[in-house]
Order: C-alpha cells, then sequence, then structure tokens
C-alpha cells in the first residue's frame, strides 16, 4: 500500500521528485576527479568548483561559482545546466525551468554544428528529462549511444529517461519500457561494473517491474541486491544524494515484500520487512534530510500506521509536514491529507476532519484528502456529505492508479448505508472494474 502511496507522491509533485532520479553525471565525474581547484580564473575550474560546493549542499556559493564560469563562457550548455540543478536543490523550480530551457538552445546549437559529438547529444538528453520530455530525451541519448556505444553514462542516463516514460504508461507499454531501461542500464553496467548509480537505478526498475510480477518474490530481491551492490560502490563524500537514493529503494523494496506477505498472511515475516523499511527509511533522512528525506519521512510515517504505531506515525507525518520548503505548499496538503489517515484509524473523526479540512484550503484539487473526507464523513454518519465529497476524490482523481478505484467503493458504502442500494450496486460495480480488491 504505501510503496503504491510514494508513487502517488511522485505524480502529485513531480517537479520535487524527478530530480531524485535525473542523473547529475557530470557533476559526480567532475567532483570525482577533482584533486584541488586551482583558483585559476578559467570557465572549467569555476563550473568544478560549482559542482563540488553543490554536491556538499553549499548552493549560495556554488550559484556564485556557477555564475563566475558564465561570465567567462556565456554558451556553456553544461554551465547553465549546473546552475539550475543548484536551483532545483534549492527549491527554485520556475527559474531552474526558464534555466533549462535556455541550455536545452545552447545544447540544440551544438548538435546542429556538430551533430557527431556524443557528448553534445548527451547534454542534451539531460536537459530535456529536466524539462520532463521523456522521448526527446531518448531521442537524443540513444543518438549518443550510436555514435560511441562504449558510453556507459549515456546507457544509464537512456534507462533513467525509459523509466521515468514508464511510469505514466499503461501496464503493459509500461512493463514494455521498464524492459528496454532494465536493458540499457545492464549495458552501461557492464561497460562499468563499478557504476554505483546505473546500480542503484537498476534496483527502481526492478522494483517497478515486481508490482507486475503477481506473489512472485523474485524481483524484489534482485531489486534489493541492485540497492545493495550501488550503497557498496557509491561514498557518501561524493554523494549522499545518491546514496540516499539507492537507500530509499531499499526501503521501498521492503515494502513491496511486506505488502506481498501481509496478502499471503504472513504477518510475522511481513512486520519484519517493514522493521527493515523503517531502518531504510531512517538512514535516507540521515543522509539527505531536505530532499529525498521527505520523501523518506513520509513513507516511515505510513508504515508506522501499518504495524499500529499510530501516536509514532503521526509524530513522522509532523516531522514530513514539518520539512517542506515554503515554495511546495501543495506538497503539505499531501501531506496532511495521508496524516488524517491516521486520525481515522484511531477513531478521530473530528480531528481527521479538521485536518483535511486544513489541506484542502491549501489544495482543493487533492483527490486523497477528498477521499479521506469521505471516509471520515462516513465514520460520523454523515453519508450524504460522504458522498458529494467522493464525488470530488473520483473527479480529480487519475485514471490509472487505485485511488479512485477505493474512491468509487467508499461512495458506495456510503449509499448503502443511505438506503440507495441501486445506487450503492453501480458504485461497487465501477470500482471492482477499476481493480478495487477488499
Amino acid at each position: 500500500m504505501h510503496e503504491k502511496r510514494v508513487n502517488d507522491l511522485r505524480a502529485n509533485a513531480k517537479k520535487m521528485r524527478a530530480w531524485m532520479r535525473i542523473p547529475l553525471i557530470l557533476a559526480v565525474l567532475f567532483v570525482l576527479c577533482l584533486a584541488a581547484v586551482a583558483q585559476e580564473n578559467t570557465a572549467d575550474s569555476w563550473y568544478q568548483e560549482g559542482l563540488k560546493l553543490m554536491g556538499n549542499d553549499n548552493y549560495r556559493d556554488a550559484l556564485i561559482a556557477f555564475d563566475k564560469a558564465i561570465e567567462i563562457d556565456p554558451e556553456n550548455a553544461s554551465i547553465w545546466m549546473g546552475k539550475g540543478d543548484t536551483l532545483v536543490r534549492m527549491g527554485d523550480y520556475n527559474e531552474s525551468q526558464k534555466i533549462y530551457e535556455k541550455s536545452l538552445e545552447m545544447a540544440d546549437k551544438t548538435t546542429r554544428a556538430n551533430p557527431h559529438d556524443a557528448n553534445g547529444w548527451f547534454v542534451q538528453g539531460e536537459l530535456f528529462i529536466r524539462i520532463f520530455k521523456n522521448d526527446e530525451a531518448i531521442n537524443a541519448i540513444s543518438r549518443a549511444t550510436e555514435l560511441n556505444p562504449k558510453y556507459a553514462e549515456a546507457w544509464y542516463l537512456k534507462g533513467a529517461a525509459l523509466n521515468q516514460k514508464a511510469a505514466k504508461l499503461p501496464e503493459q507499454e509500461s512493463i514494455k519500457t521498464y524492459e528496454e531501461a532494465f536493458t540499457a542500464l545492464n549495458k552501461a553496467i557492464e561497460l562499468d561494473p563499478g557504476y554505483g548509480m546505473a546500480w542503484s537505478e537498476k534496483g527502481y526498475t526492478l522494483l517497478s517491474l515486481a508490482r507486475f510480477n503477481g506473489k512472485n518474490f523474485n524481483r524484489y530481491n534482485e531489486s534489493l541486491e541492485a540497492f545493495d551492490r550501488a550503497i557498496e560502490l557509491i561514498s557518501a563524500e561524493d554523494s549522499r544524494q545518491f546514496l540516499a537514493l539507492a537507500w530509499e529503494g531499499k526501503a521501498l523494496a521492503f515494502v513491496g515484500m511486506s505488502n506481498m506477505l501481509n496478502d499471503m498472511d504472513r504477518k510475522d515475516e511481513a512486520r519484519e520487512r517493514y522493521e527493515e523499511a523503517i531502518k531504510a527509511c531512517d538512514r535516507v533522512i540521515e543522509l539527505d534530510p531536505d530532499f529525498t528525506g521527505q520523501e523518506a519521512r513520509l513513507l516511515k510515517a505510513g508504515i508506522l500506521s501499518e504495524l499500529g504505531r499510530y501516536n509514532e506515525s503521526l509524530v513522522a507525518y509532523d516531522e514530513a509536514i514539518s520539512s517542506v520548503p515554503a515554495d511546495l505548499v501543495l506538497l503539505t496538503a499531501t501531506f496532511m491529507a495521508d496524516k488524517s489517515s491516521v486520525l481515522v484509524k484511531m477513531g478521530e473523526y473530528e480531528e481527521a476532519l479538521t485536518t483535511i479540512n486544513a489541506a484542502l484550503e491549501i489544495d482543493p484539487t487533492n483527490p486523497i484528502a477528498w477521499k479521506n473526507k469521505g471516509e471520515a464523513l462516513n465514520y460520523t454518519g454523515r453519508y450524504e456529505e460522504a458522498v458529494s465529497a467522493y464525488d470530488k476524490a473520483v473527479e480529480l482523481s487519475p485514471e490509472l492508479g487505485l485511488l479512485k478505484a477505493s474512491s468509487w467503493q467508499g461512495k458506495g458504502d456510503a449509499l448503502k448505508a443511505s438506503g440507495r442500494q441501486v445506487e450503492a450496486a453501480a458504485a461497487f460495480a465501477k470500482a471492482k472494474e477499476l481493480g478495487y480488491k477488499a
């Protein structure tokens, strides 16, 4: 359940979450080879200094370094991209998107002037991913791998782009695209077996494929092996962010296994996996508290709720809410809506409704809040209001996913309780059609 909720969160806050997977490959490569950046007044030295500062979470000084580099080489797309990446880490998504668009114009000029430059196509692919144009990214990166079949970083980037694309496709197309990503990432690892980020991305691919694998633990076990390999290879000194991502993937794999074990009525084993997931979440928060750690707090809160540790769950949700940057206020609404589900489980229906209404004041289009409002109203016997809330949840929910199905089911419960049996039966049928399972 909570693995799915985190996937829904990614969709609702894609500007934040997209960067969890997008490779800052050039940053890592430069930081790895960086000995001691001499204070040369060259674009490259300032660029490398900016990458180093960004990697150490010193964002304001990183911006100064990138601006120095831009003064010397204003047409360098990679430098502008570094500045955009720093702004993303600072939460300034609107400005970062403008910079990426500007960088893309420069990268396009480069590939037009030299269409046989594999690195030029690679940079263009990175930028397309950053503005969420996955097909264009895949085409550009494929051109890079055609020109240089031994370009491990390009194979990795292609896998990351295919993963991002697959997440938005219907099931059969999604599986096919994840399998293509798996092939690309294996190629990257074949070329560079010590490529930690490729191992981590492979873990996420396997984790996604596991969702379509029935009651077979193989994919989850394989994903754990990939994440463990990534954790061995990625140094916290080089990239705490990428190491945090590998740990978060490990947490999600444990949650997926727990959900499967619960479905098989193997409760004790499920609980053990949940406890392992909590440990992994704590490691994520320790490594990257302000970015990947936000999702880890949400995941941890959900697991604690699943384990019946409701008071601890509420504390974790409050920590998640307080960690959200001011310019991501819509994410706050999602976290508050999730918190309300715990209050409902505790029987604190009025407090749940207060929390939900506060979330809806921030974001009236949040389908999770509307669904949870319907549930709380059902428990208090306010069935007509519940039906209206569920109607809003159905209207606002994405077509793919279980949120719409569970909203129809809740509406059916409210209609049945109010004596509207024919309408209730139709609602239950719609929920079943969309994949709801009791």
